[in-house]
């Protein structure tokens, strides 16, 4: 079975589960490392669907809980429009009300990473009603070159550093225009794989199909699904997706179950599913 057959398709195209990844090895890291204006670490990754809307796929690129007990939203854009003021609102609303059912109400920064397409951008939207603002950080005039010969060499010396790792994953957007960007997205991927530490080069790969999401091509993407099939990033990939498509059909079976008047317990006896997970199901179909 040849690289395009491995499977890792379905798997690749969940974003969740690229930020799931790269989200889990940046715990302990500082936002610091995206050219955010904070040194604070982030402690914990939550997830980044917004239930209420999943039909549009609306989902944040990251939402991290930092140090101080703060949760920072994290999306990137390559472009700049104003109604995207209307996206972070539901991120925030969304937010908000997930930390009031748990009796929390943490301070929450919107961030947002510009690629080099955008020089500046407007950071507050106000209506009398509400006031919605975000922190910016702009990849434009990023030293791309200096960068990428650095990673060059940490990695032909193995010593890579946590820069150097955060470069990597964000190099590709540190371009201007279409044909840069793929060029080197292809080269950091490669680069990665040079990595011999497998931690390391799983969080890069993952960084890189994360934030990359927005602006890659599908021959590139090809490129990268081919080169995952041989990766640990890719047998990662697979298996989550192989459990997630598990999960789908049983959340399927368990509406069914549902409606025609089963119980929650009695169809967690049979899918072999926490009953918790059953009734979170029910939730769901119901709002």
């Amino acid at each position: 079975m040849g690289p395009k057959d491995t499977g890792i398709a379905v798997a690749y195209q969940n974003k969740d589960i690229v930020s799931k990844l790269f989200g889990n090895h940046m715990k302990g890291k500082p936002l610091s490392l995206f050219g955010l204006g904070t040194d604070l670490k982030v402690v914990d990754v939550k997830p980044t669907d917004i239930p209420l809307v999943r039909a549009r796929e609306l989902r944040m690129d990251n939402l991290f809980e930092l140090e101080d007990g703060s949760v920072a939203i994290l999306d990137y854009e390559s472009e700049y429009r104003k109604t995207n003021f209307t996206k972070y609102g539901r991120y925030i609303v969304d937010v908000i009300e997930r930390y009031l059912k748990e009796g929390k109400e943490p301070d929450i920064h919107m961030m947002v990473l510009y690629t080099a397409d955008i020089e500046r951008a407007e950071t507050v939207l106000g209506r009398t009603a509400c006031r919605i603002q975000t922190e910016a950080a702009y990849l434009t005039g990023a030293p791309s070159e200096e960068w990428l010969e650095q990673a060059r060499k940490s990695i032909e010396n193995q010593t890579i550093t946590d820069e150097t790792l955060m470069h990597l994953v964000i190099l590709p957007l540190t371009y201007k225009g279409e044909e840069k960007k793929q060029k080197a997205i292809k080269e950091c991927v490669d680069l990665a794989r040079k990595i011999s530490d497998k931690e390391q080069e799983s969080f890069v790969l993952a960084g890189i199909l994360s934030f990359t999401d927005k602006v890659i091509s599908e021959e590139t993407r090809q490129y990268i699904k081919e080169v995952l099939g041989v990766t640990q990033v890719g047998r990662m990939l697979m298996d989550e997706g192989r459990q997630e498509g598990r999960q789908e059909t049983a959340k399927k079976t368990a509406r069914n179950m549902l409606k025609r008047g089963d119980s929650p317990e009695a169809i967690a006896e049979v899918l072999e599913f926490p009953v918790e997970t059953i009734r979170a199901w029910e939730k769901e179909a119901c709002v």
